[in-house]
């Protein structure tokens, strides 16, 4: 069973406490049409929460643990809001669907609920497609400020905890808060730096922005600047020689890209990258390209040990010539890294 879950009652088909699928039909019930189940990060299903409290009632989950090859990682939220409409998800459309009714049944009584699906569970009629089980909690009583602080804390970029004590409350998790109920540690989502010109980092910042990336660009053309916009990046800056640069604000969750094929930029640019603390950093180019750029780094005195964190060529797939392929390629190579 499930480390700290102690206290959360687990409801079973036909306990008189719940009875699987058989919830109030007046109530609109939750459909896959109603999930947002691109807006997974913590960040989407906090401000999904967070609204939907404003409003009226909402449940906010967690997966508290799995068993085999679950979809989402312990510590993945959802939340669920009266009229079912879902933000997260936790497996296939069947289970999810099953998840947002249980939630729906959790805000109606205001008690908490754990739920385990797939091996071991007591809902036998919902399977789990790639075998093994998982575990999530659902709170009808988060509090709403709580969750603001939690969210602050993730939009400064710093990781957070959330406690899911068994009263059915959520708390911005603080020391020792874990030793009762469940505490998920949230991340900030993943961020993209993509410093460049030309088709390639627009089609990078797409994948990305796909991926949910946030996103940052540099760049000395307007026409992508102007595309990063578009895409929703939270930073654009203009480059105008490679002397002046701005200020970087990379954290262990951002990655660095270089996508320039006049290479005047890339010297300056990596060396102030590789003193930072992104967790990647590459550039595109051949070896020859790579070999070029780490001798004028070598040049410019940047230590050994640092021009080792440079990536390049970059990509899971060598030599590949049309952009949206190459972005894919580089995207997979930095999702691997950050694994």
């Amino acid at each position: 069973m499930w480390r700290g879950g102690r206290g959360w009652p687990l409801f079973r088909a036909g306990s008189g406490k719940f009875s699987l699928l058989r919830l109030d039909h007046t109530r609109r019930k939750p459909s896959l049409a109603s999930m947002s189940l691109a807006d997974a990060a913590p960040e989407d299903v906090l401000s999904f929460a967070i609204r939907s409290l404003a409003e009226g009632p909402c449940a906010l989950g967690v997966v508290a643990e799995t068993v085999g090859g679950g979809v989402r990682a312990p510590g993945a939220l959802f939340a669920v809001r009266g009229d079912g409409a879902m933000a997260g998800y936790v497996s296939n459309g069947c289970v999810d669907a099953d998840i947002a009714e249980q939630a729906l049944g959790a805000l109606a009584e205001e008690a908490p609920r754990r739920l385990r699906y797939g091996e071991g569970s007591p809902f036998t009629d919902v399977r789990l497609p790639c075998g093994g089980a998982v575990e999530v909690l659902i709170a009808p009583h988060p509090c709403r400020e709580e969750l603001e602080a939690a969210l602050s804390a993730l939009h400064s970029r710093s990781p957070v905890g959330l406690h899911f004590p068994p009263d059915g409350t959520v708390a911005h998790a603080r020391a020792g808060a874990a030793e009762n109920g469940f505490a998920a540690q949230l991340l900030p989502r993943l961020r993209l730096r993509v410093v460049g010109r030309g088709a390639e980092p627009v089609a990078l910042m797409r994948v990305a922005r796909a991926a949910g990336f946030a996103l940052s660009c540099w760049s000395p053309d307007e026409d992508v600047l102007a595309e990063a916009g578009r895409l929703g990046a939270e930073e654009r800056h203009a480059l105008l020689t490679p002397q002046r640069l701005p200020e970087e604000a990379d954290d262990p969750r951002t990655a660095v890209v270089l996508l320039f094929h006049d290479h005047d930029w890339e010297p300056p640019v990596l060396a102030q990258a590789l003193a930072g603390r992104a967790f990647y950093i590459g550039a595109l180019g051949s070896r020859r390209a790579q070999a070029a750029r780490r001798q004028a780094l070598e040049e410019m005195g940047v230590e050994e040990a640092m021009i080792g964190r440079l990536h390049g060529p970059i990509g899971l797939v060598p030599s590949l010539r049309d952009a949206p392929a190459v972005a894919v390629s580089i995207l997979a190579e930095i999702i691997a890294a950050a694994r």
